[in-house]
């Protein structure tokens, strides 16, 4: 990691503010020492923009980078997931561009100092969006969300979460295939698959990407496409994508979009049977109607007084109640959040603030089953409710036949999903804490 250090330092060409910049020093000793050299904290002695990249290793071909670098001091990236805050990345370097990221990549390589890639920070495996002595490229100034005059794509960075994708394309009345919570990022769910409100009509997030910008292994950056490159678009569709390159933006399907109806609603655990069954018929049922969307969720929250269900009816026309969800309607509840909304306010009614651990797994849909697995969840979730904190939830999500069929578009994703499956259930167990403490 020192050898990476000294070599990206050089690389930009930095020029600290010394008490005597003429003065030489061993550079383990500001290592240790910084606040020797006049520097309170790394996080603020080398938050340094770079002006110019002067001279590149080999090629010379690199210039008018713009970097930040930050060393922890203390809280100094935001992670979602257990696995990834568990993590402490030597430095962070804040990347604007694909010329950033070739960068980075090429000094990478020439130091041998490993790097991750963070997006929003939910992966849910270790070193997803986190590492542990290496260093951390932030995509956070990758922040573009920019509309075609033809209304057709959004190009969108990386660096955005679906928060900040959905208030920009909401007041132009068009909406992109993305994620369900306000907080995710872009890369990780549009790399992975992502289940989106849309994804009757148009299949999952990866199916939507039109065009990728692809920083790759070799530092070049390059546009792949089902014309360019089509076997990495190919990868890239579901396939976590940074085995291959370092996406620096997304270019997206877009189409119009007004206000959506739907939300939550909670129901007592006695419900849970009639519950399971309407969920598998929507399963089955989905085809019939694109624009539905629906999750079954469940979760132990003292306010409520123990275990609760919830579901998230949402649909893609301003219609309250729409009959797909008619077996769904009969079930009474005992809070309803349901309403006409635009998807910047729906994804921030479902965010989470919380610190997670997820998994998932994926079998034929099957009420039984459904059910079996939610006495499996109580009885497991009962045994650790005295840890403070702790909020175990699990959810179960569709994968109906006109999903997989949009699958298909665009030469296909890489998840192997086919309608000779028949239709699938997800489920997601989740064990969320307020606090790591």
């Amino acid at each position: 990691m020192l050898l990476f250090l000294m070599a990206f330092l050089a690389l930009l060409d930095i020029g600290f503010a010394l008490p005597n910049p003429n003065s030489s020093f061993p550079f383990e000793d500001l290592l240790s020492s910084p606040e020797r050299f006049g520097f309170p904290t790394w996080g603020q002695s080398l938050n340094v923009q770079a002006e110019n990249l002067r001279d590149d290793v080999e090629s010379g071909e690199l210039n008018n980078c713009q970097f930040a670098v930050e060393f922890p001091t203390n809280a100094f990236v935001t992670l979602l997931t257990f696995k990834q805050a568990e993590l402490t990345p030597t430095c962070r370097i804040d990347v604007s561009s694909a010329q950033d990221i070739s960068t980075t990549i090429k000094v990478s390589k020439l130091t041998q100092c490993p790097f991750v890639v963070k997006s929003g920070g939910h992966a849910a495996f270790a070193g997803g969006s986190s590492i542990q002595n290496g260093m951390l490229i932030n995509m956070a100034r990758l922040n573009m969300v920019s509309l075609s005059d033809d209304r057709k794509i959004t190009k969108v960075g990386p660096g955005n979460t679906w928060y900040d994708v959905y208030k920009k394309l909401d007041p132009l009345g068009a909406s992109v295939v993305g994620g369900r919570e306000a907080g995710v990022g872009v890369g990780g769910l549009a790399l992975g698959g992502g289940i989106s409100y849309f994804s009757g009509r148009y299949g999952w997030a990866c199916d939507n990407v039109l065009n990728y910008e692809v920083v790759l292994a070799n530092s070049s950056i390059v546009n792949a496409s089902p014309t360019k490159y089509s076997d990495l678009y190919w990868a890239l569709r579901g396939g976590s994508g940074t085995n291959f390159g370092v996406i620096s933006r997304f270019d997206l399907a877009t189409f119009e979009q007004g206000l959506l109806w739907g939300g939550s609603r909670f129901y007592s655990m006695d419900k849970n049977i009639s519950l399971s069954e309407a969920f598998s018929n929507f399963v089955v049922d989905a085809p019939t109607d694109d624009f539905a969307h629906l999750y079954l969720a469940f979760v132990y929250a003292s306010e409520l007084g123990g275990f609760a269900a919830n579901t998230g009816p949402v649909y893609g026309l301003p219609v309250a109640n729409p009959p797909i969800f008619a077996e769904l309607e009969k079930i009474p509840y005992v809070e309803d959040a349901t309403g006409f909304s635009n998807l910047t306010s729906l994804t921030v009614a479902l965010n989470q603030t919380a610190f997670l651990s997820f998994k998932t797994v994926t079998f034929n849909n099957d009420a039984t089953l459904i059910k079996e697995v939610i006495e499996i969840f109580v009885e497991e979730a009962s045994a650790v409710l005295d840890v403070p904190g702790i909020i175990p939830a699990f959810a179960f999500q569709p994968i109906s036949l006109n999903i997989i069929d949009k699958m298909t578009k665009n030469g296909g994703n890489v998840l192997g999903l086919s309608s000779s499956s028949g239709p699938l259930t997800s489920n997601l167990p989740i064990v969320a804490r307020l606090s790591l403490s």
